[in-house]
């Protein structure tokens, strides 16, 4: 019997033998070289780079072409110019999205838009990519419908538009830098929502990353790449590291924000320019859900917010956060989350609420959710995607000019027992 399953196991053998060899598909092989234990990976020619890089006082280099500006007073302000980025900031619901379309508009149409906005591309940088990582196809739709009706142009071929949101942070990071160096006579890149293309928004690698990208994609592709982010909720700074880095290296930085007079008006204004900044100019939208210029407008004849005479305004109520310094508010994110596990909304705001009294402080929990979104607001405290709060690196930095000793509510004698309670 066992010479049977031998002879049976050598007849299979034979057969295998046999077989012609598999035929691998060239189209999706990988050359995988074997990496040996004494090679060296070459470090850069930093010499030869010299030559390319270097700036000789006797060159003659024409400034960057302009591709985007804003017309005011019968003056032309430089928006955006070839080889750079800018970035258009707001608060929700501030129309910056109404904003970017008559940007779009005028690159796509090569004009002036509204009297305001003149796009001013070269024939071979006609195409423009618009990505957006925040809304749904259905609302995106209606955006390209918008820049089309005001560019008057019912189906432009050069006009690409993407809605990213449904797409992983690397996938979405991915798309956008396949299309750029892949996509021919590109001129104008859209990023809605910048923001999305980082997992943590005050992670300061991510962020030095993200706007190292930003300068290379436009000086490798000659183009200029207009980004979009949110302000803070709290205040009016741009929102976390990206939006610090993005501000720092942007040729054009500009807001968008809701005239407190009339909420029906949005107001553009230039915060940063390294050309001369254009006037602020304000617009409305129409019936037809198309903006439009409001040209009777003017930020010096606004109707006053003072109360009428003989009126007497009630006093602010002091916000929970004005009762502690910056260099509290960052101890106290450092005291709560200390050998802590990142954690839900509520386990944390309720920690918050204890970690207060650390300070000589008794809070409600209406203001313990107040301080916790002021933290997220300025960048101390982390959301991650899974919905779990923890401390960012920023609130482990000091304060310019902000002492511990110098805190009004900050006392030295506490006992670590109670510390211990609060954490």
């Amino acid at each position: 019997m066992l010479d049977d399953l031998k002879q049976h196991v050598d007849d299979i053998a034979n057969q295998l033998n046999q077989l012609p060899e598999p035929v691998i598909s060239t189209s999706n092989a990988v050359d995988i070289k074997p990496v040996q234990s004494d090679e060296r990976i070459d470090p850069p020619d930093y010499a030869a780079m010299s030559e390319r890089l270097r700036v000789r006082p006797d060159e003659d280099i024409p400034p960057p072409p302009v591709c985007l500006s804003v017309l005011s007073s019968g003056h032309s302000s430089t928006f955006g110019t070839i080889g750079n980025f800018s970035v258009i900031i707001g608060k929700a619901k501030s129309r910056k999205t109404f904003t970017t379309t008559i940007a779009l508009a005028a690159a796509s149409k090569r004009d002036v838009i509204l009297n305001r906005f003149a796009g001013s591309f070269d024939n071979d940088k006609q195409t423009v990519l618009y990505f957006d990582t925040e809304q749904g196809r259905y609302h995106v739709l209606k955006v390209v419908k918008r820049i089309c009706r005001l560019a008057g142009q019912e189906n432009p071929d050069h006009l690409l538009v993407y809605s990213l949101r449904s797409l992983p942070t690397a996938q979405r990071l991915g798309f956008i830098q396949w299309h750029i160096y892949n996509t021919p006579n590109l001129g104008l890149v859209v990023i809605d929502g910048i923001r999305d293309t980082v997992e943590d928004i005050n992670d300061n690698a991510e962020a030095t990353e993200r706007v190292g990208d930003l300068l290379r994609w436009t000086e490798q592709r000659g183009i200029h790449i207009l980004t979009v982010i949110h302000m803070n909720k709290g205040n009016d700074q741009i929102r976390g590291t990206i939006g610090t880095e993005l501000q720092n290296k942007a040729e054009t930085v500009v807001s968008v924000t809701v005239d407190p007079a009339n909420k029906d008006i949005s107001i553009v204004k230039a915060e940063y320019c390294r050309d001369k900044e254009f006037e602020p100019f304000a617009f409305s939208i129409d019936d037809q859900g198309l903006p439009y210029i409001v040209e009777d407008w003017d930020q010096d004849q606004r109707p006053s917010k003072r109360k009428p005479h003989g009126v007497i305004e009630k006093p602010r109520k002091p916000s929970i956060t004005d009762q502690f310094s910056k260099t509290q508010h960052r101890l106290m994110v450092r005291r709560m989350f200390d050998s802590v596990q990142p954690e839900k909304y509520a386990s944390t705001w309720q920690r918050l609420k204890r970690a207060t009294s650390y300070f000589g402080e008794s809070v409600s929990d209406n203001a313990a959710k107040e301080l916790l979104n002021y933290y997220q607001d300025e960048g101390l405290v982390i959301k991650s995607l899974k919905g779990l709060y923890s401390m960012s690196q920023l609130a482990t930095e000091p304060v310019e000019g902000d002492t511990m000793e110098s805190s009004s509510h900050f006392t030295d004698n506490v006992s670590e027992s109670l510390f211990s309670e609060v954490v």
